[in-house]
């Protein structure tokens, strides 16, 4: 994505290493909001590994840094997603928190 600026490419590349670690939550709500509109985890990886936009959403009510990353879903969805997930970090690092899917 060329028009990411260096904040969101940041969180990109942290939200990418979290999931290719395995270092991520999915809350409850993600999981319903899948289900509801027949979403796949592989939607969910097709739209990390090649968003059409990452932006700030501010922070969350824990103060930890909200992102949207939007993207396509795998086919034959083909439709454009916003995923929106936090950054925060534990014992271990960095952990992105699944937050909600549309």
């Amino acid at each position: 994505m060329d028009g990411m600026d260096t904040k969101a490419r940041r969180a990109w590349n942290a939200i990418r290493e979290c999931v290719a670690r395995k270092r991520y939550i999915v809350l409850p709500h993600f999981i319903e909001r899948m289900d509801q509109r027949g979403y796949f985890w592989p939607d969910v990886l097709a739209i990390i590994d090649e968003p059409t936009d990452v932006r700030s959403d501010g922070l969350d009510r824990l103060d930890r840094p909200k992102w949207i990353v939007s993207g396509k879903a795998a086919a034959p969805l083909d439709e454009t997603v916003e995923i929106v997930c936090v950054l925060d970090k534990d014992d271990r690092g960095r952990v992105t928190v699944f937050i909600t899917i549309y």
